[in-house]
């Protein structure tokens, strides 16, 4: 299960960054976020990459990303976290 939405998650990334990657005006970035591990997927919303140049894999293979999202709202930027405190995913369903 993790598999998969790391999956969507990499897919949604590669998919906002590729429209967004050639334009030179992706707005602001967020306070304390260097503008090399910044990957803007518009104004309001980018990717946070955590592991800057030790990405894992080679040159003739897809490398891997550590990282988080983050959204603009009302001017102010926040994290994404998609895990509950506990460390696991949340459902949406309350026990």
């Amino acid at each position: 299960m993790n598999k998969i939405i790391g999956l969507l998650l990499a897919t949604a990334v590669v998919t906002g960054v590729g429209p967004n990657a050639l334009s030179s005006d992706a707005g602001p970035l967020p306070p304390g976020i260097s503008a090399e591990n910044w990957v803007a997927l518009g104004d309001r919303a980018g990717f946070v990459v955590t592991n800057g140049d030790s990405l894992i894999g080679s040159a003739s293979s897809v490398g891997i990303a550590k990282g988080y999202f983050m959204i603009r709202r009302a001017g102010v930027w926040l994290r994404i976290d998609s895990a509950r405190d506990d460390g696991r995913a949340d459902s949406g369903r309350e026990n």
